[in-house]
């Protein structure tokens, strides 16, 4: 694994050491960061089922403002605290959350904190997207103008709106979809 963009590119990060951790692909990484081009500069960024922190780190050294890491394994967690050591001249406002997603959120929402980018890639097997929508949707981190990037099977189907939320895009690449979330504008999308 590496950093496929931005002022950390090619530096090498570490992988998944146990079973369970299914880091988002470089390839997949890349596509991503492309799509979101300078959206991501300045910007505050939380990433939920951080894992090894890969794709949290690619928005850091694409120049994100702040990104904000949830992650609650004990063995992830000390991947991606790791990977952050890798970089001793980052000046991004950086936080980790060793914690629950769900218990998390309603705390961040109770400090009113607002993200413009929020990445979602829990693990395949627990089937969580249309629950982490639904709290993201009732609990509002989400700014305005702000974005979700859910990974998710190719082959799961989620509506195409839930809540206050609805999806704009939709991309493919091998096994996996990514799916760009907004927030409704007065019921129409954006």
């Amino acid at each position: 694994m590496r950093v496929t963009g931005g002022k950390y590119c090619g530096h090498k990060l570490l992988g998944p050491s146990h079973q369970g951790l299914r880091p988002t692909s470089d390839m997949v990484r890349e596509a991503l960061f492309n799509i979101l081009g300078d959206t991501v500069v300045d910007g505050k960024v939380l990433d939920l089922f951080a894992g090894s922190g890969a794709l949290g780190i690619e928005a850091i050294s694409r120049g994100a403002g702040s990104v904000c890491f949830v992650e609650q394994d004990h063995r992830s967690l000390r991947v991606l605290k790791n990977n952050l050591q890798r970089f001793s001249d980052i000046t991004t406002e950086v936080r980790v959350f060793p914690a629950d997603v769900f218990r998390i959120l309603p705390k961040l929402s109770q400090e009113e904190a607002e993200y413009d980018l929020i990445l979602i890639d829990p693990p395949y097997k627990a089937n969580l997207w249309l629950r982490i929508l639904q709290n993201i949707s009732q609990l509002t981190p989400l700014s305005e103008d702000g974005l979700i990037v859910l990974e998710i099977p190719r082959y799961n189907l989620l509506p195409e709106e839930l809540d206050k939320l609805i999806r704009i895009d939709k991309r493919v690449y091998g096994d996996v979809s990514l799916e760009f979330w907004k927030y409704k504008t007065n019921g129409v999308d954006n």
